[in-house]
């Protein structure tokens, strides 16, 4: 039997969310900055208002102001971006346990083939229904579905926003001969103008051209997919989250709003970081031997340096420690414009011995006890008093796209009300 792919993809999802929390920003055009108005950023986020007016993901703020002069920046608020998604990557997972995650905000899932094409539809106005229902009326998102991942995303981007596209195998050639192939996903800015210089711009002019040709130009594997998909034969399998192997890194970069000259904030600004990975680690129950750290400078050259140590770490301090005596192989000090520090060597947590001296092991208990209040209260709610002057700063610091950061997990606090339920 033919699989059933779908594919959802929320609209707008960081400047929806901050629609959905605040409605005087609703039928505005919103840009979500990963910092505040005013300070060196990108758009991390657009609104459909903004989209309408040419704002997209990735412009700089300045670029975003000249295109759209009355766009409102607000600062990006990923806790609670974060946890929407837990609840809608937990509400897919209850109608089919393959979800395959793909970022913050999309994600596939392959349904049982007994559904058939109306039963899938008929699913997938379900689950639109419950999204609006449980998440907010503001909060819409597209779907597609067909018989593979690539064609799913491809009908998932027809109809935005708020849509539902059913690619049929049957329907797939005519589509073909009016979808351009830039509209693929996996044919990006590199592949495109080099299939278009071929004389290649639609999904069946990519079909009709000769498999040797397409091998011979852009090599076995890639050659081979083009071929395939000009073809719609879409056999990318749907590997489910939970069956992900482990990370082999966690880490946190981070661009500054302004350059640092002090090497006391510059060591400030590494705790904040080595904190969060902290963090991380320990929800993912992991410990790692080696830390990275890497500086950006104003003149955008860079320096980096790595070690490796006996002890397996995941508290914050420690990872810091590491990082300090790191930056000590640096003795010049430009002007930083980025600081990332990473932790690799990774274990699970169980596979290692526990502290054998009591000190050790008060010092473990503490830094899980705060994390349990930290993740009660609001992140950071409890944090080294260092930190008091930088933290506001720099509060709101992206978890990146790794899609291993958006589990479906119970969290108990909800961002939009801070009740608990």
């Amino acid at each position: 039997m033919t699989k059933i792919i779908l594919h959802l993809d929320m609209n707008s999802y960081f400047a929806s969310l901050e629609q959905q929390a605040y409605p005087s920003l609703r039928g505005q055009p919103v840009g979500v900055a990963g910092k505040g108005e005013g300070e060196r950023t990108v758009i991390a986020g657009a609104s459909i208002e903004a989209k309408r007016l040419g704002v997209d993901s990735g412009m700089s703020s300045w670029e975003a102001r000249r295109i759209c002069p009355n766009l409102i920046i607000i600062p990006a608020n990923y806790e609670r971006y974060t946890f929407i998604s837990r609840r809608i990557f937990q509400l897919m997972e209850k109608f089919s346990p393959k979800v395959d995650i793909f970022s913050i905000d999309e994600a596939f899932l392959e349904l049982d083939e007994a559904l058939g094409w109306e039963g899938a539809v008929a699913l997938a106005k379900q689950i639109k229904a419950i999204i609006r229902r449980q998440i907010g009326s503001w909060v819409t998102c597209s779907v597609g579905i067909s018989y593979g991942k690539t064609l799913a995303k491809l009908a998932s981007e027809l109809q935005k926003p708020d849509g539902l596209t059913l690619i049929r195998p049957s329907e797939f050639t005519e589509l073909a001969k009016k979808t351009a192939i830039e509209k693929v996903c996996g044919i990006g800015f590199r592949l495109g103008p080099r299939l278009n210089q071929m004389g290649i711009r639609t999904l069946h002019q990519l079909g009709a051209s000769p498999k040797s040709v397409l091998v011979e130009v852009f090599g076995e594997y890639t050659g081979t997919w083009l071929h395939s998909i000009g073809n719609g034969v879409d056999d990318n399998k749907l590997r489910s989250f939970r069956q992900l192997p482990q990370e082999k890194s966690v880490g946190h970069s981070y661009t500054l709003p302004r350059d640092i000259h002090s090497e006391e904030d510059l060591k400030k600004v590494l705790l904040l970081l080595s904190e969060r990975v902290g963090v991380r680690l320990r929800r993912k129950n992991l410990i790692g031997r080696t830390v990275f750290v890497y500086l950006r400078f104003w003149d955008r050259t860079g320096w980096g340096a790595r070690h490796s140590q006996k002890e397996y770490i995941m508290d914050g301090y420690q990872i810091y420690n590491s990082g300090r005596r790191i930056l000590k192989l640096n003795p010049i000090m430009p002007p930083v414009r980025l600081v990332a520090i990473t932790v690799s060597d990774l274990v699970k947590r169980a596979e290692t011995t526990k502290p054998l001296f009591g000190e050790d092991q008060g010092k473990e208990r503490l830094v899980y006890s705060v994390d349990q209040l930290n993740n009660r209260y609001g992140e950071f709610t409890v944090f080294r008093a260092s930190l008091t002057t930088i933290k506001e700063r720099i509060f709101n610091l992206p978890d990146g796209r790794n899609h291993r950061l958006y589990l479906p997990e119970i969290t108990k606090a909800n961002p939009f009300t801070k009740r608990l339920f």
